[in-house]
């Protein structure tokens, strides 16, 4: 903007000086083409070579003017004439601007003249109407409006164009990135520009740096499960083969002891694979697997898997033996009380999977509902089972950011509503 008014200024002051010259040129015609008698009488050898000045009022005129005469002019001065002002000298070419006919603003140039022969002062003058200069300036700054507007629009383009392009790689990392967690891919590609590829190239080394890092502590975990498997295996053998109340406090404390270490290994080991952003699971062939195989074991009851309306696959962000750790609990708990029926829905709501176990048996009262979460805890200790199956599957699902929770099924039953992350398919 400050650089196109300065361009205008430079472009009017060019404007002017060439008037000015143009008006000093006619100037210097028309003294050129004068002379004077004896008697002090102005006359031209020729008329004026611009036929404007024959125009009544064409805004160009001439004068020849002394204070004591009356002025000779030009047919286009008409019944007007110049006001020279006489006090102020003009032997030196002097410019003005000064009121014309029609209220014509005029630019003019005068010169005080004595003709060789003649003793009387002649101020030759020479005026042209100002709108021609007003024109052209205007002119010049609508194409320089016009222009910087459309040479700013441009750039705001270019400008738009070059950040969008310039941060296309980014983009891509970003959605390379987005898939790497959701566990559709294993690495960023390698196809990104030279300046991002070397970013690229870290990222995929730090991928592969986690996943050794974790690999290496699910591989300690299984190392110390199976030094701690053996001792306690071995307790429960001789308190097998020595009857007796000691041998029965030993086997029950290390059954629970088994239990304990078991549970907290799986929590170890679903800890360090959550951090395997590039885990993922299909969930339908697991509750398939499980529902055949239930119904194998429980083949007085029913396994129904209800249709979600779900097109593509769905997929867990997770290691699979952990899903099936927790849908395996919930379906088994779910045959065992149900009387009938066992319903399964799977589907996807967000960015989450939600998956319901309903069975049509007796339920659970909503006061004991937070009690079931809780580690050994059995609401009814003649039914076989640890009391450890629902605590397993909060523990689990709270690792990787899910969540499980008991409603009521109606008319009458328990629904178990499990959310776990959703992986991209």
């Amino acid at each position: 903007m400050f650089g196109g008014y300065l361009l205008s200024l430079t472009f009017k002051e060019t404007i002017e000086n060439n008037f000015d010259e143009r008006l000093n040129g006619l100037l210097e015609n028309l003294i050129g083409i004068s002379d004077s008698d004896a008697e002090g009488q102005i006359s031209f050898y020729r008329a004026m070579a611009d036929s404007r000045f024959e125009q009544p009022y064409s805004g160009w005129y001439w004068q020849v003017s002394t204070p004591e005469k009356e002025p000779l002019r030009s047919r286009s001065l008409w019944d007007q004439s110049l006001e020279p002002d006489y006090d102020a000298s003009a032997y030196q070419t002097r410019y003005g601007i000064v009121a014309g006919p029609e209220n014509q603003k005029l630019r003019l140039v005068e010169r005080d003249i004595i003709i060789p022969g003649n003793a009387t002062v002649f101020r030759f003058s020479v005026a042209i109407d100002r709108t021609e200069i007003r024109e052209q300036l205007d002119r010049f700054d609508n194409i320089l409006i016009y222009s910087l507007s459309a040479l700013g629009l441009g750039l705001i383009v270019a400008s738009f164009l070059q950040v969008y392009l310039g941060l296309k790689p980014l983009r891509n990392i970003r959605r390379s990135l987005s898939r790497i967690r959701t566990g559709a891919d294993a690495h960023l590609p390698g196809d990104f520009p030279t300046e991002i590829q070397p970013l690229a190239d870290e990222m995929n080394a730090l991928l592969d740096h986690n996943n050794q890092i974790v690999e290496r502590s699910r591989t300690q975990v299984g190392n110390l499960a199976h030094a701690l498997k053996t001792p306690l295996a071995v307790l429960l053998n001789e308190s097998e083969l020595h009857q007796g109340q000691l041998s029965d406090v030993v086997a029950k404390q290390s059954e629970m002891m088994r239990r304990q270490v078991e549970h907290y290994l799986r929590r170890a080991r679903v800890a360090a694979s959550s951090k395997i952003i590039t885990s993922r699971t299909e969930i339908l062939p697991v509750l398939k697997d499980f529902c055949r195989l239930m119904s194998k074991i429980h083949k007085d009851k029913q396994f129904i898997m209800r249709d979600s309306d779900q097109k593509s696959p769905l997929f867990f962000r997770g290691e699979r033996q952990d899903l099936e750790e927790m849908v395996g609990n919930l379906i088994e708990n779910a045959a065992k009380w149900s009387d009938s029926r066992v319903t399964i829905l799977c589907e996807r709501q967000g960015e989450k999977i939600m998956i319901q176990v309903a069975d049509d048996g007796p339920g659970i009262d909503k006061k004991a509902r937070d009690s079931v979460f809780m580690r050994g805890e059995r609401l009814d200790e003649n039914t076989p089972g640890t009391g450890l199956g629902l605590s397993i599957v909060k523990d689990l699902s709270g690792l990787y950011g899910g969540k499980i929770s008991l409603l009521d099924n109606e008319p009458h039953g328990l629904l178990a509503r499990l959310s776990l992350p959703a992986a991209t398919s």
